[in-house]
């Protein structure tokens, strides 16, 4: 294989990039512009939801005739603002009120206090903590003053406690969740950053009618696909890499917030985190290269080429979001699966919790898909029914 021959298509290839538009739109200004701006949006909308579920979990429906000695105390006590109402459950079912109580008779004569509460309803579900905090307290009360009007100690209702001690790290909870949607991010950049150039190195080619004057130079067929691919890889790669800073951009400059930062324990992202995270991205980005690069090579037209991929990244968008999902660890049989591997170890390391192992054996898998899928486009290239195709 002539190394000249690979360096000149690669640069041609790099110098179309650089002209196209829409390749540096999807390659730069998409990962700089929207990551932070997806973290902004999502700190607003986060924190305008909590605010706005804050002022609206006071807001409970009690009966107009309340029936209870002490709870209406109990429940203004607790902050709440009593609405009376003649059907409690249709205030909540109408929005009314974030939550509701109501008196009733259980089938053994005993007093049962139903609470009603909308499940779909941020506000409801804090509302429903809250009141249950305060009838727990109320039943309290008066269990106590029973017992001590029979001269029963009330150290009887605590023969022991319970205490639950998390032995995870603080915030690490936190940092695998948005490290799996980071991993889901990063790697749909890639492909995405990798489409447009993959399909204009091939259909593009075909269509502007100057694949033959490439097929006619003295270049190898094995060479002109290698210098494409690295271009389109290339194209992945940076793309990723910038959607790497962008998100370290986002973290060092306050755009997620300082009540997430906190609830992640002041995550950062470190030198060493960003160094992991761009090895881990690299055999990904070849690969999708690769295999675009093979399955618009049997396009006519551009048009036609982004039809074959779009089932492609369809494809791909499903193992991230398995990656994305909480309880989804990788093990060494999960560390083979192509882009799962990636997600997960996107994930892993963000959250801290990443082994050598892991890294090596997803790093490795990834390269062997990367050395086929390699092998396939040559192969795919050296066919002239699939070059030339009418």
């Amino acid at each position: 294989m002539n190394g000249t021959a690979v360096t000149t298509i690669y640069r041609k290839e790099l110098l179309e990039l650089v002209r196209d538009r829409r390749t540096l739109i999807s390659m730069v200004l998409v990962p700089i512009v929207a990551i932070p701006a997806l973290f902004a949006v999502m700190h607003y909308f986060l924190s305008s939801s909590e605010k706005q579920a804050e002022q609206e979990s006071v807001k409970v429906a009690v009966p107009v005739r309340i029936g209870m000695p002490g709870l209406e105390q109990a429940l203004t006590d607790a902050g709440f603002q009593l609405s009376p109402q003649e059907n409690p459950r249709a205030a909540v079912e109408g929005k009314k009120v974030a939550a509701a109580v109501e008196m009733a008779n259980g089938e053994d004569g005993q007093p049962v206090v139903r609470m009603y509460v909308d499940g779909s309803r941020e506000a409801s579900d804090a509302a429903a903590a809250n009141m249950r905090a305060a009838l727990e307290g109320l039943k309290a009360e008066q269990v106590r003053a029973a017992l001590a009007g029979s001269g029963v100690s009330e150290k009887v209702l605590t023969p022991f406690t319970v205490s639950k001690v998390d032995v995870a790290p603080k915030g690490k909870k936190a940092k695998k969740m948005l490290g799996g949607m980071i991993g889901y991010m990063i790697i749909l950049m890639i492909f995405s950053g990798c489409l447009y150039p993959a399909v204009d190195m091939t259909a593009g080619e075909k269509e502007r009618r100057t694949l033959e004057i490439l097929l006619a130079s003295p270049a190898g067929r094995d060479e002109i696909v290698l210098g494409k691919i690295l271009a389109a890889s290339t194209a992945a790669f940076v793309t990723g890499c910038l959607n790497i800073a962008s998100i370290a951009f986002s973290f060092q400059s306050g755009f997620i917030g300082n009540d997430m930062r906190a609830m992640m324990d002041g995550a950062q992202m470190t030198p060493l985190m960003i160094a992991l995270l761009v090895a881990a991205v690299l055999p990904t980005a070849i690969t999708a290269a690769s295999v675009m690069i093979t399955i618009s090579s049997f396009a006519k037209s551009f048009k036609e080429g982004q039809s074959y991929l779009t089932p492609l990244m369809m494809l791909v968008i499903f193992p991230a979001v398995i990656g994305m999902l909480p309880g989804m660890d990788a093990n060494p049989r999960l560390a083979l699966l192509p882009v799962f591997n990636v997600s997960q170890l996107i994930k892993s390391i963000f959250a801290g919790d990443y082994t050598a192992s892991a890294f090596v054996v997803s790093f490795a898998s990834n390269l062997v898909y990367a050395a086929i899928a390699f092998a396939v486009a040559v192969r795919v290239f050296k066919r002239e029914n699939v070059l030339f195709r009418t």
